[in-house]
């Protein structure tokens, strides 16, 4: 994460028994490679945290990250195992990820097919990693180890249905799917406890390796985050949706997608309708009063309301049936009364 940030420190790397981070923490930094993008690095705490002991909590920690992010990356130490696939069968089982989120409002079947549109890419980063990348003799890819850990038994008992169940329920969920396996940083024990004093001259030269392919890859790969498919979430819209998701799992304990979008829509909207307007104040404020004629008053106004107008048309979010445009217009309306009293 802070290699992310392009930092040496930054979230903490936690060397002792106890975990460090709580919650959710949040780092944002210009985007080293697209212009005009901030990358936003959400530090989540791991599941299970033996001191809280609670799985519900942890379903919704989850879920958070799931939704606000465009790439969810699983840390997991030494292999791909079953005990590291047992830890996500909370949130994806259990606790049933299907009862925390809708798609939609409606008792409507098989929505869980529409989970893969708005969930993130699915990145498993495998720490401390020793062994060959090797099955059956053949050599393969860090993808192929999790395509292998992740394939799907011939169904024959209750068994072989549990073992399916959250197997297929990731490669369901997440359609882009991603392996990264990364040596030890170094093999001093001592040095593990040190390591945000480290400069990669210091550090295990596989491991650094693996860390730029891992950061290229998340660079490029990972999306402006959208909501709806259409939506570019913004930093004001980032922080819209956290709230949202948090008020609607603390309230009823299900995000509905569908209501988020509208009520970030509702916000938003309203938001550019004052701004829109406000320019159009502004614009008209600069116009020396009286003027010549009407015509001429007629004309300036025109175009001050025209700028207006494709402010609001450029920024406004899921107004298809052009509601907020109308308020808009109301508001618009108003001001453009004010002015011509002043003639």
């Amino acid at each position: 994460m802070n290699r992310l940030a392009g930092a040496q420190k930054g979230f903490s790397l936690g060397s002792t028994i106890q975990s460090e981070t709580k919650g959710i923490w949040m780092w944002c930094v210009p985007h080293p490679i697209f212009k005009d993008f901030v990358l936003v690095l959400l530090d989540t705490e791991g599941l299970g945290d033996v001191e809280k002991g609670d799985r519900k909590y942890d379903s919704k920690i989850f879920t958070h990250t799931v939704l606000l992010s465009s790439a969810l990356v699983y840390n997991s130490m030494g292999t791909i195992n079953q005990d590291a696939l047992d830890k996500l069968k909370y949130p994806f089982i259990t606790g049933e990820l299907t009862e925390l989120i809708k798609v939609r409002t409606g008792d409507i079947q098989d929505q869980e097919g529409n989970f893969s549109t708005y969930f993130p890419i699915f990145i498993w980063a495998v720490r401390d990693f020793s062994l060959e990348l090797k099955i059956d003799g053949k050599m393969v890819s860090a993808d192929g180890y999790l395509e292998n850990a992740l394939r799907l038994k011939t169904q024959k008992s209750s068994e072989d249905k549990e073992y399916n169940e959250l197997r297929n329920r990731l490669r369901m969920y997440f359609g882009k799917r991603k392996c990264f396996v990364f040596d030890a940083p170094t093999d001093s024990r001592k040095q593990l406890k040190e390591l945000e004093q480290l400069t990669d001259d210091r550090l295990n030269e596989d491991f650094v390796s693996q860390s730029t392919l891992f950061c290229d890859y998340i660079f490029k790969n990972a999306k402006a985050k959208t909501v709806d498919i259409t939506v570019n979430v913004t930093g004001h819209r980032l922080g819209e949706l956290a709230k949202l998701y948090t008020e609607a799992l603390n309230s009823s304990n299900v995000v509905c997608l569908e209501e988020v979008v509208v009520s970030l829509a509702e916000k938003e909207n309203r938001i550019v309708i004052q701004e829109a307007t406000k320019y159009y104040e502004d614009r008209m404020k600069t116009m020396v009063l009286p003027t010549d004629t009407l015509n001429q008053f007629l004309d300036v106004s025109s175009q001050y309301e025209d700028e207006a107008r494709k402010i609001f048309l450029k920024r406004s979010i899921k107004d298809k049936d052009q509601k907020f445009l109308l308020e808009f217009m109301v508001s618009f309306g108003v001001v453009y009364k004010s002015a011509r009293s002043f003639l």
